[in-house]
């Protein structure tokens, strides 16, 4: 029997069924909430058992068209998994693909155009064969880039099709063109050098074309078909030495809605890790104001190799999110931050614990897993730490929302 076959048949029996607790973030009660009494998380394992380490891929998405949200994960060089969503605390595991290229990244996206999603994830992608919870994903290399830690999908060259943009520390920045046919090589285009980590992409000149964020520099689509790139400065950050240097998960959008798109930062691969969004003053990119989110104490922050920017409390303006690691450690037991855009501008963050439990996080995903209408947060670990909350194992997580509740 195959492999998915008999993952799948073993998970309809065991089922994870998930130990579940509340934090409420901001004061020191019972589960405690925020002053607004808006932002509040209730915590379920998704897997307690997910064996040995450097789980690196992430995505969250409808993957059997239940509608509702599923959550992907993969080791990285080795295999990759599907957990079907059922209830809070209640996933199937299925098998997916083995083998995976990519050291961290992955996005799931449509490849095919068949209506079903699919997976990339480093120079690879896998195919939906339409019977996710009987049949593994079918596997398709167009590329030979080695070790990818970031994937972003994105229109590149402005023909209303979606590009996948890759970075990998031992080879470039790079977009690929999706081929007709998919399962043939794809075609490329050198953006420019790379960092360990820390790659999206938006429009950050304001002239309408897709531009190239890399932490602590950013490509302009010079010519906007993506053939032509110029590089400019945004901030040091991430590490200052080796491979860790300039390492961060990264972000564009509007913080301050002024109708510019600005950049946040997250350091990734240190500990002592700061939150910052630089604010694109001049609208071009070319003047950037740094703003440094706030800590409410006085602790060094473990690595923070997860980022999401989104409104999680429905005031309709972004928060951010990030989560401390287990594998880089702070001062103290990993902790779940969202930092709360008090004004709407961004000149008032207020930071609050949604969830401290000592169990890290690593490349989180955000989406409405339930189906309630606030953001969910999905994560798992890279290496867990021995004195973490599930004995010492590693384990995948699933942060309820309970903004809204049905």
């Amino acid at each position: 029997m195959k492999k998915a076959a008999l993952l799948t048949l073993a998970s309809a029996f065991l089922v994870a069924v998930a130990v579940s607790f509340t934090f409420i973030a901001g004061e020191e009660r019972s589960p405690g909430e925020s002053p607004a009494g808006k932002i509040k998380f209730r915590h379920h394992f998704i897997d307690r058992e997910l064996p040995g380490g450097s789980w690196g891929q992430t995505a969250l998405v409808d993957v059997d068209r239940d509608g509702d949200l599923d959550f992907i994960t993969g080791q990285s060089g080795s295999d990759v998994y599907w957990y079907e969503y059922q209830a809070p605390d209640r996933w199937v595991k299925h098998f997916l693909g083995e083998k995976s290229p990519s050291e961290v990244g992955a996005v799931a996206i449509d490849v095919d155009k068949d209506g079903w999603v699919d997976l990339v994830v480093g120079g690879a992608w896998y195919r939906n064969r339409a019977k996710p919870r009987e049949e593994s994903f079918e596997k398709f290399v167009f590329s030979n880039v080695p070790r990818v830690h970031d994937v972003v999908a994105a229109d590149v060259n402005g023909d209303r099709k979606v590009d996948i943009i890759t970075m990998s520390d031992q080879n470039n920045v790079r977009w690929y063109e999706i081929a007709e046919d998919p399962k043939q090589p794809w075609k490329w285009y050198e953006i420019g050098p790379s960092v360990h980590a820390g790659l999206s992409a938006g429009d950050i000149d304001g002239d309408g074309d897709t531009d190239v964020l890399r932490s602590n520099v950013w490509f302009e689509n010079a010519n906007g078909k993506g053939t032509k790139w110029a590089e400019h400065p945004t901030a040091p950050c991430g590490g200052t030495s080796g491979w860790q240097a300039n390492a961060t998960r990264c972000a564009v959008c509007d913080i301050n809605r002024d109708g510019k798109n600005d950049v946040v930062l997250a350091d990734a691969e240190i500990s002592g890790a700061k939150i910052v969004w630089l604010e694109n003053s001049d609208g071009r990119g070319l003047t950037w104001k740094r703003h440094e989110l706030p800590h409410s104490d006085t602790d060094a922050r473990g690595a923070c190799h997860s980022l999401a920017v989104a409104d999680f409390d429905k005031d309709s303006d972004l928060d951010i999110f990030s989560c401390e690691m287990e594998w880089v450690a702070g001062a103290r037991q990993p902790r779940w931050f969202i930092w709360e855009n008090v004004d709407g501008k961004g000149e008032q963050f207020v930071e609050r614990v949604i969830l401290d439990a000592g169990l890290g996080g690593h490349e989180a995903v955000v989406g409405d897993v339930d189906g309630d209408g606030d953001l969910d947060i999905c994560s798992k670990l890279w290496i867990p730490r021995k004195d973490n909350a599930n004995e010492g194992r590693n384990h995948a997580d699933f942060l309820e929302n309970l903004l809204i509740t049905k």
